[in-house]
C-alpha cells in the first residue's frame, strides 16, 4: 500500500480519488489514494484538520476534521497518537484519515469525490501564515535580550527564540496561540529571562510595529513540496525585506502578505514563560 498523495500544498480543494481503506463505524474512517484534505499532525498538532464533504455514487457524508493515520503491513489502521512507528517505517503506509459522519460501507477501489470547505481552510490559512510572520517578528524583538551569541538562527538569520522556547502552538481561524517556556537550558544559552518577562508590553508593541512594516510590503507567499506523499517535506516561502525566505511547514497558507490585512499580538506572562496570542483582521 502506498502513502496518501496530498494536493493541499498546491491549494487544491477538490479531487477525484479511489477508496483504499474504509473502517466502518460512527464515524467511518475513510482513506483514499489521493486527497486535497489537510490532516492534523500527530507529532505537532498545531493546525486543525480540514473539514468538508465526500460524495460517492448513491451517497455523501460530512468529513472532518481530518487526521494522520498509518496502515501496518498487515493492513491495520492506526489513527493520530495511536500510530506506533516513525514516519517512513518499512512496510507502513502513512495516510490521511477522513472521518465520515455516520456509518458507511465503501468498497475498496470505489470512486469518490472529495471537497474541502474552502472558507474554513482559508480562515486557518490566515492564522498559520500570520503565525510564521509573528515568530520572525518576535525573534527580532527579542534579539537584544540575548547575552551571548547562539548558533540557533531563524530564516532571517536572527536568534531563533521561537524554535528554542515554544512548547505548544495552536492555529485558530484568523489567529493562533503559542506558549513559550523560558527554562534553565534556555537561560544557559544566554537569554535574559528576567528583563524579557519584565518588558512583555514593550516587546508586543515592537512585534506589532514590525508586523505592520512587513505587511505594508505585501510580499508573496508560496508553498512547495519535496514529493506528493503526505510524509514528504513541505515548505513555506515568503518575500520579506526584498528576499525570499524558506521555513519547513506542513500546513496551509494564503498567497500573499496582503491577504493578512492587519496582524496584532498580545503577550501575557505565564507560570514558566509567556503566552502569545495572534489575531488577524483580513
Amino acid at each position: 500500500m502506498e502513502h496518501t498523495r496530498a494536493s493541499f500544498v498546491l491549494g487544491h480543494h477538490q479531487e477525484q480519488a479511489s477508496v483504499v481503506c474504509c473502517k466502518q463505524g460512527d464515524p467511518t474512517l475513510l482513506v483514499t489514494d489521493l486527497t486535497p484534505f489537510h490532516p492534523q499532525s500527530h507529532l505537532w498538532p498545531d493546525q486543525p484538520g480540514d473539514v468538508g464533504t465526500v460524495r460517492w455514487e448513491g451517497g455523501e457524508a460530512a468529513v472532518g476534521p481530518c487526521r494522520m493515520g498509518a496502515i501496518s503491513p498487515e493492513g491495520e489502521l492506526f489513527v493520530d497518537t495511536e500510530i506506533p512507528v516513525k514516519r517512513g517505517a518499512d512496510g507502513w503506509a502513512f495516510v490521511v484519515v477522513h472521518p465520515l459522519a455516520g456509518s458507511h460501507h465503501l468498497a475498496i477501489g470505489s470512486p469518490v469525490e472529495l471537497t474541502v470547505d474552502a472558507e474554513a481552510r482559508h480562515a486557518l490559512s490566515l492564522g498559520h501564515s500570520a503565525c510564521h510572520l509573528v515568530a520572525l517578528a518576535l525573534n527580532r524583538a527579542l534579539t537584544p535580550y540575548w547575552r551571548k551569541e547562539t548558533s540557533e538562527l531563524d530564516a532571517l538569520g536572527q536568534p531563533d527564540f521561537d524554535r528554542l522556547a515554544i512548547q505548544h502552538s495552536r492555529v485558530e481561524p484568523r489567529g493562533s496561540k503559542e506558549q513559550y517556556r523560558i527554562g534553565k537550558s534556555l537561560r544557559k544559552k544566554g537569554i535574559n529571562s528576567e528583563a524579557l518577562l519584565a518588558d512583555l508590553d514593550r516587546i508586543a508593541l515592537q512585534v506589532n510595529e514590525q508586523l505592520m512594516r512587513w505587511l505594508k510590503e505585501g510580499g508573496e507567499i508560496r508553498r512547495s513540496r519535496a514529493g506528493e506523499a503526505i510524509i514528504d517535506s513541505r515548505y513555506w516561502h515568503g518575500m520579506l525585506e526584498g528576499r525570499e525566505i524558506t521555513i519547513p511547514c506542513g500546513g496551509t497558507h494564503v498567497g500573499s502578505l496582503t491577504e493578512l490585512g492587519q496582524v496584532q499580538v498580545t503577550l501575557a506572562s505565564s507560570e514558566e514563560g509567556f503566552t502569545l496570542t495572534t489575531r488577524v483582521t483580513p
